[in-house]
């Protein structure tokens, strides 16, 4: 399983996920936090990036369905990200926000990526199985 550069993508999106849970998204400048487990939308937009991580790392045996919840993961993360821009866009002036906010990002171009890696990966294996049949039937 962790044999492959896509488990690593993948784990390392999956873990970009789940760190959201425990780091601040905004600061003021009076000293308080704000997490991204105060905000609603936020909740379920982690809760479905950190599970689809999570589904998308453990279903390495069946790569068709490991690239379509990669591509549902991309999908999700890219709509997480421009969530955040616009309470970014439609901050106080008094409001931080950290390099956190920028997870959602990296973590859906981690996981195209690893989508692209176990594509690659089903190509070959679906040209090899071609060229099997085609040997036996000579």
């Amino acid at each position: 399983m962790f044999f492959r550069i896509q488990s690593l993508f993948l784990s390392i999106a999956a873990g970009l996920s789940i760190s959201m849970f425990f780091t601040n998204m905004i600061k003021f400048v009076d000293g308080l936090t704000i997490s991204f487990w105060e905000y609603t939308p936020a909740r379920i937009f982690l809760l479905v990036t950190s599970v689809l991580g999570v589904i998308a790392l453990s279903s390495f045996k069946n790569r068709l369905y490991q690239i379509r919840i990669c591509n549902l993961a991309t999908l999700i993360l890219l709509g997480f990200q421009i969530y955040l821009a616009v309470l970014f866009f439609r901050r106080e002036p008094e409001m931080i926000f950290t390099i956190n906010t920028v997870f959602p990002l990296v973590a859906a171009i981690l996981t195209f990526i690893g989508m692209r890696y176990v594509a690659r990966d089903e190509a070959m294996v679906m040209a090899a199985s071609r060229l099997r049949k085609s040997k036996n039937k000579i």
